[in-house]
């Protein structure tokens, strides 16, 4: 109840049309159960009694009320949508702002495929519920309600039978919710792996086809598929249940209301168009109970799907500003990490005791074996991650302390997995500094290298690059990065293996981008190519996550350790 409770709470905004779509679905039940109440003077006047009077009131009134009843049909379903749409806008905004809050930490302990079923799956769930919920529970309990006041007003006795009834149907429906609720959370959670398992695919279909895994895909995907259809088909089998339960204890009632209603008929107790309309009544009651169960398979997985939304509205940030955070004034000395200890599981430190100074203005490479922590050191500078002890500075002051946007404004990354959106050239480029005019997007692209080949696509500037830049080859979406770069013009800059993945002739062009980027910038380089380090103003050397050998590329080329055989090594 309190998470529907809580979902309850982006409701009450709305609560003057949910008042006026309570109003409009009251007229619907009410002018039902009038279509129940007319069987009797229809019966009783018009067919036994030949009252011409009353068939001509009875050919007005019909359509009159079929005529309201649809223009109040027609209100609560748009009010209802109206607010199942808001509800849902604001909820995915709400998750989509959450998921640019949350810290990197969260992207790593959760695949992308769990997060986009709960932005897409559960929020169509939840969108459901707000439509058809309010409409079942008030509909459905006022329809009963309206239709039990007519029963009782044509036969107290056989009205009793309904609250015999009721209680009978609302016992199975209480094991019914136990069931349901745990198959559809078992199932919107093996959806989640769906999801991934379609985004992996999708993402890596050119290592997939390179290395011959369709069939091996293909096979893994079909067990969870069927594991999810297990679950599906768990839930169908307990709502499926539901159904042919009430309708045979309806059955029943019925029964019992034509045998004794039709001996009293026969006696005289109650005229023949008042047991009709009584049947009429207690048949059409029969669809709004129905309807209880099918509300309640719809209620048990509305609550876990706003567990699960909620579940990230939840998540807290591991880095955020302190509330004392200030901001970072402009950078004039050194970047230090001092005496710094990090790791993602304690049982393995990525870093032990790490110690760097990046004067300003200095070129400084980070080199060592993959895992000795080269991108855990960047990564601490930008703080994506906080140190487990020591502390990462910048001009005397811990990174902590300064507000991310500060901290952030003041450095540009360029990586070797470079992440373009599906959007123009142009706008990719003015991600380092959107308020920049096309003069200075051009510009950028030309220090970059990039201006040639951006003005032969199709469209130039605005040519839409594709998902993650697949219109473009490795060379040209590294060049867009680094104009990118350029462009933010940031004091501190940070290259992660950023020609790494080029062939000769592509890397050629984007080091002499690189080298215009660097230009009067403080300068963090990670590398294993020599043609990318061995200018930096000093190497260090990583190993188990310290610094193990510093010098020039001569001198540590001298000194015949881990850098002289890292450097034979690319040699041979």
């Amino acid at each position: 109840m309190k998470h529907l409770a809580r979902l309850l709470k982006y409701v009450i905004p709305y609560k003057k049309r949910l008042i006026l779509a309570a109003f409009c679905t009251a007229l619907v039940s009410g002018l039902t159960g009038a279509t129940m109440w007319l069987i009797k003077p229809v019966m009783d006047k018009v067919f036994i009694a030949k009252d011409t009077a009353m068939l001509v009131m009875i050919l007005w009134l019909v359509p009159l009320i079929w005529f309201v009843r649809g223009l109040a049909f027609y209100g609560q379903a748009y009010l209802l949508q109206y607010v199942g749409q808001r509800v849902t806008k604001e909820l995915r905004q709400e998750l989509f702002a959450k998921l640019m809050a949350l810290s990197h930490d969260f992207y790593h302990r959760n695949p992308s495929g769990k997060i986009l079923s709960r932005m897409t799956n559960d929020l169509q769930i939840i969108q459901s519920a707000l439509l058809r919920l309010p409409l079942n529970f008030v509909g459905d309990f006022l329809t009963t309600l309206v239709l039990i006041g007519i029963i009782f007003w044509l036969n107290f006795k056989f009205a009793l039978i309904a609250f015999v009834v009721f209680p009978v149907v609302a016992l199975p429906l209480v094991d019914f919710a136990r069931r349901m609720r745990k198959a559809a959370h078992a199932g919107q959670r093996q959806m989640s792996e769906i999801y991934n398992r379609i985004q992996e695919a999708v993402s890596g279909i050119s290592v997939i086809k390179t290395f011959l895994m369709e069939s091996r895909q293909k096979d893994v995907f079909e067990t969870e598929n069927a594991e999810f259809y297990a679950q599906q088909m768990k839930f169908v089998k307990v709502d499926a249940r539901s159904s042919p339960i009430m309708e045979f204890i309806s059955a029943v009632a019925l029964t019992l209301i034509i045998w004794y209603g039709a001996a009293d008929v026969i006696n005289g107790v109650w005229t023949t168009g008042a047991f009709f309309a009584f049947l009429g009544a207690a048949m059409s009651i029969y669809k709004p109970i129905k309807n209880f169960s099918s509300t309640n398979a719809l209620l048990q997985q509305t609550v876990v799907s706003a567990v699960r939304v909620f579940e990230i509205l939840d998540e807290k940030p591991v880095i955020s500003d302190l509330a004392s955070a200030r901001e970072l004034s402009a950078f004039r000395d050194a970047i230090t990490i001092e005496n710094v200890v990090f790791y993602y599981d304690k049982k393995h430190p990525v870093l032990n005791k790490l110690d760097i100074r990046i004067s300003k203005g200095e070129k400084v490479a980070l080199v060592g074996p993959s895992g000795s922590g080269k991108t855990t050191a960047a990564h601490l500078i930008l703080r994506f991650y906080d140190v487990c002890g020591g502390r990462v500075a910048v001009d005397g002051v811990d990174v902590r302390d300064v507000t991310l946007a500060s901290l952030r404004a003041q450095m540009a990354l360029v990586t070797q997995d470079i992440v373009l959106f599906n959007d123009t050239v142009g706008n990719n480029i003015l991600c380092g500094r959107p308020q920049s005019s096309d003069a200075d997007v051009r510009e950028a692209a030309r220090r970059a290298n990039a201006a040639d080949f951006i003005e032969s696509l199709p469209s130039g500037y605005e040519t839409v690059v594709g998902e993650r830049g697949a219109l473009l080859s490795g060379g040209q979406k590294q060049r867009i990065a680094v104009a990118r770069a350029i462009l933010k013009d940031a004091p501190i800059l940070i290259l992660d293996e950023a020609t790494s993945s080029l062939d000769a002739e592509s890397e050629k062009s984007v080091a002499e981008a690189i080298e215009n980027l660097m230009a009067e910038k403080t300068v963090l380089i990670i590398a294993h190519r020599l043609s990318t380090i061995k200018n930096a103003d000093r190497i260090l050397v990583l190993e188990s996550g310290s610094v193990v050998e510093e010098g020039s590329h001569e001198e540590l080329v001298n000194q015949q350790g881990i850098y002289h055989r890292l450097c034979l090594l690319q040699l041979l």
